[in-house]
């Protein structure tokens, strides 16, 4: 006897979607409405693979097409005898699904017309399926269009009703460990970092070793990011010469590298949000970092601005480099802002630390030291 589980309504599967895959770190087709439906329907009719089973052709299978066709009428006969007469009725054809609705009482008005059937099957399943948490039916051709997509049932288990508070977190937090990427899950720390950026953030310079306590924010965590990690895994021998603060606070963290450099920063209105001097290269090179909270990225203006203001603080322009910081390539700012890029600039995410961007003119390519 197939197993049905209990069912939860189409907007608490898509609230424990959201809380699986936050969409500031994940693809919005692993959490969208039409994704709950999928999963919705998949745990009304029982199409799961326990976790210990190898899938077979006697476990119960969907396609996305017939997820479809579950309605607000239709899910509340949740009764063992009422979900297999759905299912069965859905194995013959949404004809036979409206007249059981019908015959049970009520007017048919499925979730999602045939034709949203690509989304579901191309974006939302596909991408829970690379994430072990849908599987296929097994021995089917690439184009098979009949019953292959079922949930895992670990995944499925994050669904119960019943799981809720720490438990819920817990057995969260668990299954990601099991089946998501490493990078995946440290978009999910940093977005937990986000959520906690109320308070003061530390930061420990990557050349004495040092500490300083930065306003709390967004645009602190990000600065964070850049010197504890880019900074360290980027540079030769980093030094964190300064960092800036709304108020016109200015941390100078070396000065005597300064004196001995013969550069004088003073406060202005145009201070770059961090300047970090490579001193491991000759000569060494200096780079100017914004932290991209909301705007402020190194567009090819503030580029021209910028260099003036080096050339101010007797730090030769040639040997300037630009980075702007963002949380994610999934957030606002960057979505927005990474078009505006100066022309011979690098971009980095906190979300993903091992990686860089840089855009410039093919004939020139940028210098990477």
């Amino acid at each position: 006897m197939t197993y049905l589980p209990p069912v939860p309504t189409r907007t608490e599967v898509e609230q424990r979607l959201l809380a699986i895959f936050p969409r500031a770190a994940f693809d919005t087709a692993l959490s969208s409405p039409i994704a709950a439906t999928g999963v919705t329907a998949m745990l009304y009719v029982g199409a799961i693979v326990p976790e210990d089973d190898e899938p077979t052709d006697e476990h119960r299978w969907m396609t996305p097409t017939m997820c479809l066709w579950l309605s607000d009428a239709g899910i509340v006969h949740t009764d063992f005898y009422e979900r297999e007469q759905w299912y069965a009725a859905a194995r013959r054809g949404q004809n036979k699904v409206r007249s059981l609705v019908t015959e049970w009482g009520h007017e048919y008005n499925p979730w999602y017309a045939n034709n949203s059937r690509e989304p579901l099957r191309d974006e939302s399943l596909r991408m829970l399926r690379e994430r072990g948490a849908a599987t296929w039916r097994p021995g089917k051709p690439q184009n098979y269009s009949g019953p292959r997509w079922a949930l895992a049932g670990a995944f499925a288990a994050l669904f119960d009703p019943d799981l809720t508070g720490t438990d819920l977190d817990e057995a969260i937090e668990q299954w990601r460990s099991g089946h998501l990427e490493p990078l995946e899950m440290v978009r999910i720390s940093v977005q937990g970092n986000m959520a906690a950026a109320s308070t003061a953030v530390t930061v420990t310079m990557p050349h004495d070793r040092s500490t300083r306590a930065l306003e709390p924010g967004v645009a602190s965590l990000i600065l964070k990011g850049v010197i504890e990690q880019w900074a360290p895994a980027r540079l030769v021998v980093p030094v964190v010469v300064s960092i800036s603060e709304p108020g016109n606070k200015l941390y100078v963290a070396d000065g005597q590298l300064l004196a001995a450099a013969g550069i004088s920063i003073s406060v202005s209105t145009l201070l770059p949000d961090a300047l970090i001097v490579d001193i491991g290269t000759k000569p060494a090179t200096f780079w100017v970092v914004e932290a991209v909270a909301t705007d402020g990225e190194i567009d090819n203006a503030r580029k021209a601005a910028l260099l003036q203001w080096a050339a101010d603080q007797k730090i030769p322009p040639a040997r300037c480099q630009f980075l702007s910081a963002f949380v994610s390539r999934n957030e606002g700012p960057a979505r927005k802002r990474l078009k505006d890029l100066a022309t011979g600039s690098f971009a980095w995410f906190l979300a993903e630390p091992s990686h860089e961007l840089a855009w410039y003119e093919l004939a020139e390519p940028p210098r990477y030291a």
